[in-house]
């Protein structure tokens, strides 16, 4: 009922969610709240134990799990918020983007990233053909970086754009590739691509215990956000 391949909306009196399976890699079930209060929260707990299942929520502000909390979840997840202001960068205009391929994000492209993508991720933040869609739909335009090594590619990065505010969906190297720069070259490529484009800024989202990761960012004049991000699960 719940653990569908694809969202399923659920009305209950007192709310209206999103369920769907998490990804084939853990038994989780994001839980997308609509609408609804600790009524429904402390409902969807119960199920949860009633039914052996592990609820795994969007992504919520941590000012706001008061509730969450008092209804029977808890803290999975802590992601730090990461803002660069591109007007503040120097704007440069390189001819190409080395070892990059820059393209527009299509449906057709889902079947490779999710092999390249599990590559890369551990288990609990692997995409599936849902996540990619949906990311898909939450912008007006997506773009794809493709990070290659000899014609082999080694990650990539999703860029998604709607009226020049970008949102770093996606960003990762193979673990086997990492420690060579190609992490940063990848990244250099979604900010410059950026600054030719003319956009605003690039928000991406972060796990708070990701050393690596916010280093990198710092580096490149991202700066983190006192809003911090949470993602709750059922106890």
């Amino acid at each position: 009922m719940y653990s569908t391949e694809n969202k399923k909306i659920h009305y209950f009196y007192n709310g209206v969610f999103y369920t769907r399976k998490l990804n084939d890699f853990v038994d989780d079930i994001l839980f997308e709240k609509l609408y609804g209060g600790a009524g429904l929260l402390k409902k969807v707990s119960t199920i949860s134990k009633k039914l052996n299942y592990r609820f795994s929520s969007s992504m919520i502000s941590e000012n706001s799990i008061n509730s969450w909390v008092d209804s029977g979840w808890i803290i999975n997840h802590r992601l730090n918020v990461c803002i660069l202001n591109l007007k503040k960068l120097n704007h440069t205009s390189p001819s190409e983007y080395e070892n990059i391929e820059i393209k527009k994000l299509e449906l057709k492209d889902i079947e490779y990233l999710i092999k390249l993508d599990h590559k890369i991720f551990d288990d609990y933040w692997k995409n599936s053909s849902a996540s990619f869609e949906e990311t898909m739909k939450s912008c007006n335009n997506n773009y794809l970086f493709k990070s290659k090594t000899k014609n082999e590619l080694n990650g990539y990065a999703i860029l998604g754009e709607t009226r020049r505010f970008t949102y770093l969906q996606r960003i990762g190297i193979i673990k086997s590739f990492q420690g060579n720069g190609l992490g940063e070259n990848l990244l250099n490529s979604v900010i410059q691509f950026s600054l030719n484009k003319k956009f605003i800024n690039i928000k991406l989202n972060t796990q708070n215990d990701n050393v690596s990761a916010l280093n990198l960012y710092k580096k490149k004049d991202f700066e983190i956000s006192p809003r911090k991000l949470v993602i709750m699960k059922t106890s």
